[in-house]
């Protein structure tokens, strides 16, 4: 199987290798395991304070933080302006919420329930 290594930190190389994997299966080619190297921005979970990694680490990968970089090259490249990035931002937030929401308000599930789409059905 083909396999690639991309810098997953970079929004427009992760695209150029997926649609590249994506033309190779159309083309019957077989799949891609595409590699995505990242920075895990946070703790493991909501118990790991992260205390262990150094403050430079984190400061040299927060300045590659791929939302930000491709905020900064779609206004550059005049391709969006920073008001359209604020409503879809805004947009998220209530569709966030409104599923949040949603799942608050909703039942519990019936055990019954509790292996459904786990496994395949006949």
């Amino acid at each position: 199987m083909v396999g690639v290594e991309v810098d997953g930190m970079d929004v427009l190389a992760v695209n150029s290798a997926a649609q590249e994997a994506v033309a190779r299966a159309r083309a019957g080619e077989g799949p891609t395991l595409i590699e995505a190297l990242t920075y895990r921005f946070r703790g493991h979970s909501l118990a790991d304070p992260d205390e262990l990694r150094d403050k430079e680490e984190k400061e040299y990968w927060f300045s590659r933080d791929p939302i930000k970089q491709f905020t900064t090259y779609l206004t550059e490249s005049n391709l969006v302006d920073i008001a359209e990035l604020i409503a879809i931002d805004q947009k998220i937030e209530e569709l966030i919420t409104e599923a949040v929401d949603f799942a608050a308000k909703s039942p519990e599930p019936v055990s019954d329930e509790l292996y459904r789409y786990v496994f395949a059905e006949d």
